[in-house]
């Protein structure tokens, strides 16, 4: 076993390739006889011909070089694979076959770790093709390149295979993830995070469910404080993964332990922070989950959920009219409401035009922030900023004696009722 550690460390640190290293070892220890040599000799430059004409021209001098360069590299990744940096094992692969075999093992080597997922996505993969693969892998020299890139293409592909079969326990088609090209580690956390509310068995359907999970969450963490709470949270967590042993395979087991534990250090600490308010939690977690629909058609439930004093004031509408005139309203120092009657609208500008009153933009800006669901902010601020421009144009102009100018833009941006109209 010493002798091939040794072998080992001779190959790490030895700048030679390694078929060169494994070639002189198998001479100087009469593994390789002197007729595979001359069989070498005979064979490389025919080989070399034909790798030069695959990558460029079997004419160009450099090409050649180039050439030896990629053969030499092939056949040293397909000794070092095999023989696990044996010296011995090594030299008699290399009397045993062909050096032509041998080079082709090593581009089977690569072509095999082409084949391997580049990312953990769930989605169809558009990649180069092998033939630029081959052209740059069979030019490096280092294996532990090699070794690198195998062992992340194999987490990826671990990866993917979790996903798929945690997409298909909550019911959700190869077909559906694929076409969604989500990220596979989205769907584990999203079954770790199923089981862990004991409702493994369906997908998270749309935000307000999710915000509804994040909730329930947050009131069995409200009662643990401290990292040793926090630890037997996470041990419970993932006792549920051992418990159902049966169901999970166990070539998964310890992904799914290192996703408990990084949402336990991660997204748990989030939930627990009472700081966060639901609808900023939605929003900074949603994309590490897989949630089936992020567009809701009546956004009213979700708004009453995550934000209920926004809910409460807006009454569920989400019509821009209304909730200008909401906006309107807050900024002019008036009871907050999502329509007026054209009275007091009229009222209101003349408030305005009286200097009793004020028109104070930030004001409703602060309300928008501190109020309205996290992921509407930024549009809702856009869309205030845009009805200030001209609002106070309007509203301010005291040419406009009769107002008719103001009303006439407050009904074409707001929710104004007709006179007459209850």
């Amino acid at each position: 076993m010493a002798d091939v550690e040794n072998m080992q460390a001779i190959s790490l640190f030895d700048g030679r390739p390694f078929f060169e290293i494994a070639l002189v070892h198998g001479v100087k220890f009469a593994i390789i006889p002197r007729s595979k040599l001359e069989a070498i000799e005979s064979e490389a430059p025919k080989g070399l011909v034909q790798i030069a004409d695959a990558f460029g021209s079997k004419y160009l001098r450099p090409e050649i070089e180039l050439a030896r360069k990629r053969i030499v590299n092939l056949a040293s990744l397909y000794l070092l694979e095999t023989s696990k940096g044996d010296l011995d094992v090594a030299a008699k692969l290399i009397r045993d076959n062909t050096f032509l075999t041998l080079s082709r093992g090593g581009s089977t080597l690569l072509k095999a770790l082409h084949a391997l997922p580049e990312y953990p996505l769930l989605g169809k993969e558009q990649k180069s093709s092998v033939e630029e693969f081959l052209e740059i892998w069979s030019l490096k020299e280092r294996h532990q390149d090699y070794r690198n890139l195998l062992t992340h293409r194999r987490q990826n592909a671990l990866e993917i295979e979790a996903g798929f079969w945690f997409g298909q326990t909550m019911e959700i088609t190869q077909t559906e993830l694929q076409e969604e090209d989500v990220e596979a580690m989205a769907v584990v956390r999203t079954g770790m995070l199923k089981r862990f509310v004991e409702d493994a068995d369906s997908p998270i359907e749309n935000q307000v469910e999710f915000a509804t999970i994040l909730e329930s969450l947050r009131k069995r963490l409200s009662s643990r404080q401290g990292s040793k709470a926090k630890q037997i949270l996470l041990e419970q967590a993932i006792s549920k993964i051992r418990l159902v042993g049966e169901e999970i395979p166990g070539k998964f087991h310890p992904l799914c332990e290192q996703v408990l534990d990084e949402m336990l250090k991660r997204d748990f600490i989030l939930v627990a922070d009472k700081k966060n308010s639901l609808d900023r939690l939605v929003f900074e977690l949603k994309d590490r989950y897989f949630i089936c629909s992020h567009e809701l058609e009546d956004t009213s439930e979700y708004d009453a959920l995550v934000s209920k004093a926004w809910a409460k004031i807006t009454k569920g509408k989400t019509d821009i009219d209304s909730l200008l005139t909401l906006f309107l309203c807050i900024a002019s120092d008036i009871p907050p409401k999502t329509s007026l009657s054209e009275k007091v609208a009229k009222n209101l500008v003349k408030r305005l035009r009286d200097n009793k009153g004020s028109f104070e933009i930030q004001k409703t800006i602060d309300w928008i922030k501190q109020n309205a669901p996290y992921e509407k902010q930024e549009g809702l601020l856009d869309d205030w900023s845009a009805f200030c421009a001209d609002a106070q144009v309007y509203l301010l102009d005291d040419w406009d004696s009769d107002c008719v100018g103001a009303l006439r833009y407050l009904r074409e941006n707001c929710h104004i009722e007709k006179a007459g109209k209850k």
